[in-house]
C-alpha cells in the first residue's frame, strides 16, 4: 500500500480553506477545501475520498493534493475551459428546449415520418444531434429538457368569429361586478345531466387481475338534470334539479335567480349556445326578471368556470356511487354537495380558477 500523502498547511492557508468550506467562491471548491483539511489532519487519501463532504475518487483527491503543493490555493481553481460543460454545450439549454418544443408540437409527417405521434426513435431521426443515442438516452435528454409522456385531452378550437368580442364583454361584466358588489352581478350558468347508474373512475383496489366494480341495478338508467349559476365574485351557487330542464324550467330558474338577488340592479348571466337559451319563452323570462344574457363563444366550454364545479361534483358524489337503487338519496347527496356553496365560497372560486391566491 502506498504511503499516505503528507500535507502541512500554514495558518493563512488553513484559514482560507476553512472559509471555503462555508462560503466558497465557486461551489466545487468546497469539496476540495474539505479534502485538503482532512489530509492535513493525517487522514489517507482513500479515507478522505469516502468522506460524505468530499465524495470523490481516491485518485482525484491525490491530484488535488499535488496541484495544491505545486501551485498553492490557486492550483485548486479550474482554468478557463476546464470543468464540466453545460448540458447542451455549445448551445444554450433554452435554445434546445425551443427546438424540441417546436418539433413535438408538429406532426411527424412534416418530417417525413409516416406516423401520427412521436416515438423516441422518430425524435432521433428528426434531430441530427441525437444520432447515436439509445432510446433510453433520448428519454433522459427529453426529461432534462422538461418533456415527458402525457395523456392528451380532448380539445376543439372555437370557430366563433366573434370569440374575442364575446369574451371581452364577459370580462367587462366581471370588472363591473367586482367594482359594484351586490349591485351588479356576473353569474356563470350551465346545465349538467347525471344518471342513476354510477359513472366509472379510478379507485384504490387490491393488486392483481381483479378490478373495482361500479355497482349497477337492472332497469332504466334514469337521468337527472341540473341547471346552476355561479356568482363570479362571491362563489355563491344557485341551482335547480329536475328530471328535465327545458324552456319552462329555465323560466322558473330565472325567477329563482331574481328571488335570490332581489336588490341587484343589473344581473349578467353568461351562458353557452344551447338552442333552448334563445327560445322566445326563455328570452321573455330573462326580460321579465331583468336579467342580461351574455353568450359564451361557441365550443369554448373552457371559458365557463362552472364546468369545474361539475368536475368537483362528479369526483365527490357521482363517480362510483353505490346508490343505483336509491335515486332519491342520490339526488339528495347532489343537493347536499351544492348547498355547501349557497352562501358563497372563496375555496370554490379558487377551485374553478377565478381566484389565484
Amino acid at each position: 500500500m502506498p504511503a499516505a500523502k503528507k500535507l502541512v498547511l500554514n495558518e493563512t492557508q488553513k484559514q482560507q480553506l476553512e472559509a471555503w468550506t462555508k462560503n466558497p467562491p465557486k461551489p466545487y471548491l468546497r469539496r476540495k477545501a474539505w479534502a485538503l483539511l482532512l489530509v492535513s489532519q493525517g487522514k489517507a487519501a482513500y479515507q478522505v475520498a469516502q468522506d460524505r463532504r468530499v465524495h470523490a475518487n481516491r485518485t482525484t483527491v491525490s491530484n488535488w493534493i499535488e496541484k495544491f503543493q505545486a501551485h498553492g490555493l490557486e492550483g485548486l481553481k479550474q482554468a478557463k475551459g476546464q470543468g464540466r460543460k453545460p448540458s447542451f454545450y455549445p448551445r444554450p439549454k433554452n435554445e434546445v428546449q425551443t427546438e424540441v418544443a417546436t418539433l413535438l408540437h408538429a406532426s411527424p409527417r412534416k418530417y417525413g415520418i409516416q406516423r401520427s405521434r412521436w416515438r423516441l426513435q422518430d425524435v432521433r431521426r428528426a434531430l441530427h444531434w441525437l444520432e447515436g443515442y439509445s432510446e433510453a438516452g433520448i428519454y433522459k435528454v427529453l426529461k432534462r429538457l422538461g418533456f415527458s409522456p402525457k395523456q392528451a385531452l380532448n380539445f376543439i378550437h372555437s370557430p366563433d368569429p366573434d370569440y374575442r368580442a364575446k369574451w371581452q364583454a364577459i370580462l367587462r361584466a366581471y370588472s363591473e361586478a367586482y367594482s359594484h358588489p351586490g349591485q351588479v352581478l356576473l353569474l356563470f350558468m350551465d346545465e349538467l345531466t347525471y344518471h342513476r347508474r354510477p359513472s366509472k373512475a379510478p379507485t384504490y383496489h387490491p393488486s392483481g387481475a381483479t378490478q373495482p366494480l361500479a355497482l349497477e341495478v337492472a332497469g332504466p338508467n334514469t337521468q337527472t338534470r341540473l341547471v346552476a349559476v355561479l356568482n363570479a365574485v362571491t362563489g355563491q351557487v344557485t341551482y335547480l334539479q329536475r328530471s328535465k330542464i327545458g324552456a319552462e324550467a329555465l323560466a322558473l330558474f330565472y325567477a329563482q335567480i331574481r328571488s335570490v338577488y332581489p336588490d341587484a340592479i343589473k344581473i349578467y348571466v353568461a351562458q353557452d349556445n344551447w338552442p333552448v337559451h334563445k327560445l322566445d319563452l326563455v328570452n321573455q323570462a330573462l326580460q321579465l326578471q331583468r336579467l342580461t344574457p351574455l353568450f359564451l363563444p361557441t365550443y369554448a366550454s373552457w371559458l365557463n368556470p362552472i364546468e369545474k364545479l361539475w368536475r368537483w361534483l362528479k369526483q365527490e358524489v357521482l363517480h362510483l356511487h353505490r346508490l343505483a337503487s336509491q335515486l332519491q338519496e342520490l339526488r339528495k347527496q347532489v343537493s347536499d354537495f351544492l348547498d355547501q356553496f349557497k352562501n358563497g365560497s372563496l375555496d370554490l372560486l379558487r377551485y374553478v380558477g377565478i381566484l389565484s391566491e
